[in-house]
């Protein structure tokens, strides 16, 4: 007989068990069955906590939403520049983490589900990026830009950074981040004189 576990507890297991599986055989090629087999729970618990294949997928999305959200939600004693590159450090650190899963982070963009809830992640990452940007500007640390095109640039640093540590094991991410922050940064800030 299994032990009871808290709700919080056998979801993690299962979203866990569900990430193997799509990692290794893909959204398409991965059951509910070999998810109950990799959780070692019977299948009447997994269905307790998620209806389908589809709801744990899209739970798995949330989280790394999640992750990727805290991170982008800096301590608020930092200047606006200093808190973009907090929270693009931690959006690196956070996506660097599913290296192993990258299959598992493709599929997110077939599924239709995911891709719309991808674009909403998309907007309200820019959104919050792009009201830093406008603090910036207003407090005088950044130079008058475009709030939305400078979001969406450090949006497209921070996943070309990442998509190459996913194809090369050997990418220094660590470095390539402090070089191309360094780069941003020198673009960002406002020039004084």
């Amino acid at each position: 007989m299994a032990r009871h576990e808290a709700p919080e507890v056998r979801r993690k297991q299962i979203l866990d068990a569900a990430l193997r599986c799509i990692s290794k055989n893909g959204y398409h090629g991965t059951r509910m069955d070999d998810i109950v087999a990799a959780s070692g729970l019977s299948k009447g618990a997994i269905y307790w906590h998620f209806k389908s294949k589809e709801e744990i997928f899209l739970a798995l999305m949330d989280d790394v939403d999640a992750a990727i959200f805290n991170s982008l939600d800096p301590a608020a004693d930092l200047s606006p520049l200093e808190a973009i590159k907090a929270g693009c450090l931690g959006a690196v650190t956070a996506l660097s983490s599913l290296r192993p899963h990258a299959q598992t982070w493709t599929e997110f963009f077939t599924n239709p589900l995911s891709r719309k809830r991808m674009s909403r992640s998309y907007k309200q990452s820019r959104d919050r990026l792009s009201a830093l940007v406008e603090q910036g500007i207003a407090e005088g640390e950044i130079t008058d830009c475009d709030p939305f095109g400078a979001a969406a640039a450090i949006t497209a640093m921070i996943e070309g950074l990442i998509l190459q540590a996913f194809l090369d094991r050997r990418f220094d991410l660590d470095r390539a981040f402090e070089s191309s922050w360094a780069l941003m940064a020198r673009g960002l800030a406002r020039r004084s004189g």
